[in-house]
């Protein structure tokens, strides 16, 4: 991975968010329930150490930040610690092994090390934990006789359980132990689902909200994990190629909102319920859980590094310009678990909450999976920004930032400008992307030709007099709501704009005025996260 610090509208969020969210967690009560292996009233208290520390550990590779740093240093630690002798690391005691969330719990866990391994410490020892773990799960499930099928150990028709299968690859990837690939190809060859093979039946047509029982984010996590193995294993197979992306060009047009957002049908957005169809109404559940907005910014991630497709890129600011910085509370503290509903007025959103009134018990330190899982989706934007691959640099994101030789600078995505540098000189094939709103390229003051929604690529002996510069256009776009033309949306380059109940949003970048109506950008609106201040996205013609 290329380093890239961003400093524009993204790096601030994210600098936020460790500063008043990731260094505040107790990270001590989050290693706790695998200490005492007391997990018992399925509250999936699991969850939280994994995906917590896994976004810390991003955010501690795109910052540089000590402090956060030996925060996770000594939870990592603290986690190795809980393993027992037979390898295993579970918050649950083992006669409840394998049921309600062990398995989802120890997946991230396991994530959560790895990442470790790879991002921060090639430590030997994390590496070593991190096979211990799988070998004891390999004693339990499998397709041998004596062992439980993975799709019987835990909810949602088994998605949550086989949704491991990402960890697995990785594990193999690290440690190059071929017994893993194994175990990650019984999980795909399992489909799964016990409501029917989710890849065969993507690859035959079937839209995401009818693959095993909808469940968005576990189900996407799939089908990531079969992307990183298509990576890594060496052979192409264009079969599995062609199944990802007929899933992903169906989460696009079914599923994602205007906001880049995604989820529908329960009180939490968290089911693919065709909602990017359903997006204009209010009897279709909460819209957009931000674990799936999350991972839906993985997924694009992956399938970008897969395909080098342009399009995947633009998918990808949507999400976190809108989707993940319109999550984000202004102080940093707090994620959204859900956003406003409805989009069409009348919504607001809200601090994610614990685990009050779920019928869950009692809070557990006022962790809530999004709020574990904003800041993973904030800081992929500093892996996807700039990215090299085969001696191409792949440039993703316009604020400003410094990668390597290259800075971007301006103030996109509020001003219509951006500028790309080298520092240094540097022989390599400058990619850029193309969004529908760019309006021209030069370099060293001569107009170049670009296709919209292809990389632009120069290929060139890069030195430090040389300046590429991208203007946008930024004149605000109307977009008609998928599947009601009774609605419509305003943008101004890749930001959705919204109304505020308050009319002028303090502090917001935007003020727009749109047929009468005053506009800012949707990460401002409704920013004092209370059930007063209204906001509305969707705009009735």
């Amino acid at each position: 991975m290329r380093k890239t610090v961003l400093q524009g509208a993204l790096g601030e969020a994210l600098m936020c968010t460790v500063n008043e969210r990731l260094k505040k967690v107790d990270y001590d009560q989050l290693v706790e329930p695998f200490k005492l292996r007391n997990e018992a009233d399925g509250a999936w208290r699991c969850e939280f150490w994994g995906k917590i520390v896994r976004s810390a550990i991003t955010a501690v590779w795109a910052t540089g930040d000590e402090e956060l740093r030996a925060m996770v240093d000594k939870t990592v630690q603290d986690m190795i610690a809980t393993q027992t002798p037979d390898g295993c690391i579970s918050s649950y005691p083992a006669d409840r092994q394998l049921n309600d969330w062990d398995i989802w719990g120890r997946k991230y866990a396991l994530l959560g090390l790895e990442r470790y391994y790879e991002m921060l410490d090639p430590d030997p020892a994390v590496l070593q934990c991190c096979c211990r773990m799988v070998d004891h799960l390999m004693t339990q499930i499998g397709a041998e006789e004596g062992k439980k099928s993975i799709l019987k150990c835990g909810w949602h028709t088994g998605l949550a359980s086989a949704s491991i299968l990402g960890a697995i690859v990785a594990l193999w990837r690290l440690s190059g132990v071929e017994k893993y690939r194994k175990f990650a190809q019984y999980i795909i060859d399992t489909g799964c689902s016990t409501d029917g093979d989710i890849f065969a039946c993507a690859a035959s047509g079937v839209t995401p909200a009818a693959l095993g029982n909808g469940k968005a984010y576990e189900m996407t996590s799939c089908f990531q994990g079969v992307a990183e193995l298509l990576m890594i294993d060496g052979e192409d197979d264009p079969a599995q190629r062609a199944m990802l992306k007929r899933y992903f060009d169906a989460v696009v047009e079914r599923e994602i909102f205007v906001t880049g957002a995604g989820g529908a049908k329960d009180t939490w957005g968290e089911y693919w319920f065709d909602g990017a169809l359903r997006q204009t109404r209010s009897d279709c559940g909460g819209l957009g859980e931000t674990c799936v907005t999350a991972t839906w910014i993985r997924f694009c991630m992956r399938m970008l590094e897969l395909t080098q497709d342009a399009k995947i890129a633009d998918e990808l600011e949507k999400s976190l310009y809108n989707g993940i910085l319109g999550a984000l509370a202004p102080d940093g503290t707090h994620w959204m678990h859900v956003n406003p509903t409805p989009l069409t007025g009348s919504g607001s959103k809200i601090c994610a909450d614990d685990q009050i009134g779920r019928g869950f018990g009692t809070p557990y330190g006022g962790n809530d999976c999004c709020r574990a899982q904003g800041p993973e989706g904030l800081s992929v934007a500093s892996i996807v920004a700039v990215m090299e691959n085969n001696g191409k640099v792949f440039v993703n994101l316009y604020e400003k930032l410094t990668s390597g030789n290259l800075t971007v600078s301006g103030n996109y995505p509020w001003e219509n400008q951006a500028v790309i540098r080298f520092t240094a000189p540097e022989k390599c094939i400058l990619a850029l992307r193309t969004p529908e709103f760019l309006k021209s390229v030069k370099l060293n003051g001569k107009s170049l030709d670009f296709t919209v929604g292809k990389y632009l690529e120069i290929d060139r002996e890069w030195k430090s007099e040389d300046e590429i510069v991208l203007e946008f256009d930024f004149t605000l776009r109307e977009l008609t709501a998928p599947g009601d033309a009774a609605y419509t949306a305003v943008k101004r380059g890749p930001i959705v704009l919204a109304a505020d109940s308050r009319g002028k949003v303090p502090g917001a970048k935007i003020n727009e005025l749109w047929n009468g109506i005053g506009l800012c950008e949707y990460a401002a609106a409704g920013n004092l996260m209370d059930k007063s201040n209204t906001l509305t996205v969707w705009h009735r013609k």
